[in-house]
């Protein structure tokens, strides 16, 4: 929410198509959402959320953790001593530079925030519904979150890790997301192996360095951290690719886990991914910092505008 704005009700109001005259709200935003326009990042979207927060902020240290350890316990040393190649040195800063890019975009975007709606829109509202928690007319895959206390364009699912709704919006960050944890954990996980089965012992290293005194304790803990995240991460790439593949979101499967056959709609690979990345070319898809070029799904207006 912009500085000075506020959630007001306005006068009674008819709204169309529905035959109801409920109070519908006045400004864009919930009460629980922040949105800042900084330099250089543009529009960034912040949940207020404690929760959340602490949930997003274990997540950035669990980052910070893979990083560093990563780095300067396991493979900067092995570099130093010509053991690992610069190349796999340079792929695992790549995924770790990529990983907290994603993070950041699917923590600050806009999920798809349901905007507010007039008369003078031209906008075919007729099979629309209306949310009984903000009273906004809302397209019928939208869902109202109760932490963001907002509606969201074909809303899969709140996740906490980021503090944020996932949804039309940003459901390629959140996807990028889960890719680059993936690859940043496979790589810290392969980096341990050569650590323990395949790279000597250090030469160059301070044997009284804390560091490398206590090695061992941050190897296992990283380990551990890699492992979980890696079987995690996969699950979670797998499911998304499925949900994506049937049109489906997290929300209506937990809904109705047994839909008719005869209702899902199979698409491809292809269509589904550019359908969510927003199209252009295909080498872009996996960069964060990317501009979504939008594709308005029939499940957003009725009818063409």
């Amino acid at each position: 929410m912009y500085e000075g704005e506020t959630m007001s009700a306005s006068p009674p109001t008819v709204i169309s198509g529905l035959g109801l005259v409920k109070r519908v709200p006045s400004s864009e935003y919930s009460s629980n959402i922040i949105v800042k326009n900084f330099p250089l990042l543009g529009r960034l979207h912040f949940v207020k959320d404690k929760n959340g927060i602490m949930s997003l902020t274990f997540t950035f240290l669990y980052w910070v953790y893979g990083t560093w350890c990563g780095l300067w316990v396991v493979l900067l040393p092995h570099l130093r001593d010509k053991q690992t190649s610069e190349p796999f040195v340079g792929l695992y800063i790549l995924c770790s530079v990529m990983c907290i890019c994603a993070l950041f975009r699917a923590a600050t975007l806009n999920p798809g925030r349901v905007p507010l709606i007039s008369e003078k829109d031209n906008i075919d509202t007729s099979e629309w519904e209306m949310c009984d928690k903000c009273q906004r007319k809302r397209p019928k895959r939208a869902h109202h979150c109760r932490r963001c206390q907002q509606c969201v364009l074909r809303m899969d699912h709140h996740c906490p890790w980021i503090n944020n709704c996932v949804g039309e919006e940003n459901h390629y960050a959140f996807m990028q997301l889960l890719f680059w944890a993936f690859c940043l954990s496979w790589m810290a996980f392969w980096s341990l192996m050569l650590h323990y089965w395949y790279y000597p012992a250090c030469v160059t290293c301070d044997k009284e360095l804390f560091i490398v005194k206590h090695e061992m304790w941050f190897i296992c803990l990283l380990l551990a951290l890699a492992m979980i995240m890696l079987v995690f991460m996969g699950f979670n790439l797998c499911g998304q690719n499925f949900n994506l593949i049937m049109d489906r979101t997290t929300l209506e499967n937990m809904k109705d886990p047994h839909p008719d056959i005869e209702k899902i709609r199979i698409r491809s690979e292809w269509s589904a991914y550019q359908e969510m990345c927003g199209g252009g070319s295909m080498i872009f898809w996996l960069l964060p910092c990317r501009s979504r070029r939008v594709i308005r799904p029939s499940y957003f207006y009725s009818s063409p505008v």
